[in-house]
């Protein structure tokens, strides 16, 4: 069993440009919820190259350093390490030896890593990362993972093998994120903010619901 390593905020927003009309609109809405108390910022973008999503990450640096926000960057160790994020979240697909050695410079840097069933679990767990992210737990509206969703009980399952944190991921609504809340884990969302004609009152939201 993992020990618990750090504690991460209850809300985890993840999102890129992708998610917006341009990227202005993509870094207004980030500027308005760093202001409006977003504890945890993943940067998930599949549209720049690397030196664009470099530049784009240290703008975000620097705006969560502003407001205390965690920052995380997807996929992308080297640019995670390049700008002092905080962390590094990686799929399955991105998990080596090599790579984990390279992304852990520093004391507090965080690791995360995504998972969709008990031997993705335990693998990760090989790796000793700071977290886990565990999904979907709903039908996803902003990434197709090729699973099923697998619903609450997918968090228990993995408690069973580890007292990390945990992030539910996947579809997640003011609607239902009641379903989870006994759970403790931090719920990360993404098109319910991004879609929303007023993300800053659904991010208040969503924060008097986990406090």
């Amino acid at each position: 069993m993992n020990e618990a390593t750090t504690a991460f905020p209850r809300l985890l927003y993840l999102a890129g440009t992708q998610d917006f009309a341009d990227e202005n609109a993509f870094e207004r809405t980030l500027r308005d919820l760093f202001d409006a108390g977003l504890p945890w910022f993943q940067l998930r973008d599949k549209t720049h190259d690397d030196r664009a999503l470099f530049r784009l990450a240290e703008k975000i640096r620097r705006w969560t350093r502003e407001t205390g926000c965690l920052f995380t960057v997807n996929d992308r160790p080297d640019i995670a390490v390049l700008t002092e994020a905080d962390g590094v979240h990686l799929g399955q697909e991105d998990l080596s030896a090599l790579e984990t050695e390279y992304v852990r410079p520093a004391e507090g840097f965080h690791l995360g890593i995504s998972t969709h069933d008990r031997l993705e679990v335990l693998r990760a767990l090989t790796i000793k990362p700071d977290y886990l992210g565990v999904g979907p737990i709903f039908q996803s509206s902003t990434k197709a993972t090729g699973v099923p969703p697998r619903g609450p009980q997918a968090l228990s399952e993995t408690r069973e093998l580890t007292k990390l944190p945990l992030v539910a991921i996947g579809g997640f609504t003011l609607e239902n994120v009641h379903d989870v809340l006994a759970s403790g884990c931090t719920v990360a969302v993404s098109g319910t903010l991004s879609r929303a004609n007023d993300p800053r009152t659904v991010l208040r939201s969503f924060l008097e619901v986990l406090a």
